[in-house]
């Protein structure tokens, strides 16, 4: 089992609910980011992630629930939290008659944590012109200029989201890179990204949003070292009473699928005196851990049925 994170929590939010009509975009959403950490929030399109930004921003107002940046209330005071946060959003507008520089001056002034000498270092690092008018620019190049102005203003909590979408690959390293570097300097990261190595390699924690709920969190060390174990079991085998860090996934016929937390020799002993047959081991990794909620074919197994029942409220703490 983890470490408890020894950290205050920068954002909480607690059972955060936005409905329209008989539609739930967040259903009781409950999320806790330390400071210091890099969390990254997962789900597909539709999954909830731009209506919870919305309303930690104040641009949506909860249904109910609530939700806090520091100590401050995202609904009444969110002109407060608005100045304590970094947003890049997933579509940015910018001025399109402005030029690039212009944009940079423009947008670091307007922030309480503003500098503009830090935005054009960060032009410099990703090669942008900024002579050029945004409307001649391409969307790899708008993108990056959306990045100079936010990570220009650098806050406690900066929420990023899609930060490497349309750049080629070699962009998409130096933005990591300064993800890191703004992280090291003191800024909280909320990163929301369907790329999934960027996450791997940048977050320490990761959230896993489903139809507007969280509804599994975990730590990347944990998930590194989390195998499925699939075996045959005979009738004289008793799965009861399982060793800490295993449960029970699926049971069916003769068959079953245990998931194994942490390293593979805490279980050595047990696995060779279980008396399970043809075993498999497979590691879970940041992608299974995905797939258990948001399963490709969009139909989850009966194994990852269980297995969200058997976890969502563990990820809920």
């Amino acid at each position: 089992m983890a470490q408890a994170n020894l950290q205050p929590a920068i954002l909480s939010v607690d059972k955060l609910t936005k409905q329209y009509g008989t539609f739930r975009a967040l259903d009781e959403c409950d999320l806790t980011v330390h400071q210091n950490s890099i969390f990254g929030l997962l789900g597909p399109n539709g999954s909830g992630k731009t209506t919870l930004i919305r309303c930690l921003l104040g641009y949506l107002q909860p249904t109910s629930g609530r939700a806090r940046v520091e100590d401050l209330d995202c609904c009444t005071q969110s002109l407060l939290v608005r100045q304590r946060v970094g947003y890049l959003p997933a579509e940015p507008k910018l001025f399109r008659m402005m030029r690039g520089r212009d944009c940079i001056e423009f947008f670091t002034s307007m922030h309480p944590r503003g500098s503009k000498t830090a935005a054009m270092q960060y032009a410099d690092r990703l090669a942008l012109d900024l002579s050029r008018r945004v409307a001649f620019m391409s969307t790899g190049m708008r993108r990056k200029l959306s990045i100079c102005c936010v990570l220009g203003c650098p806050s406690p909590l900066m929420i990023l989201d899609e930060p490497t979408e349309n750049l080629d690959p070699s962009v998409r390293f130096t933005v990591i890179e300064l993800i890191q570097q703004i992280h090291q300097q003191g800024s909280t990261v909320v990163l929301c990204s369907h790329i999934l190595s960027e996450i791997e390699s940048l977050c320490d924690q990761v959230g896993v949003l489903r139809q507007g709920k969280i509804v599994r969190t975990a730590r990347l060390d944990e998930v590194r070292t989390t195998h499925l174990l699939r075996a045959e079991i005979g009738p004289e085998v008793s799965l009861n009473n399982l060793p800490t860090g295993i449960q029970l996934l699926e049971s069916k016929n003769q068959n079953v699928t245990l998931e194994l937390a942490g390293t593979i020799d805490a279980y050595c002993n047990w696995i060779a005196q279980s008396g399970l047959r043809n075993i498999r081991l497979e590691l879970v990794g940041l992608r299974g851990l995905y797939d258990q909620y948001h399963h490709p074919t969009g139909i989850p197994s009966q194994e990852t049925q269980r297995s969200m029942q058997l976890q969502g409220t563990e990820g809920l703490q």
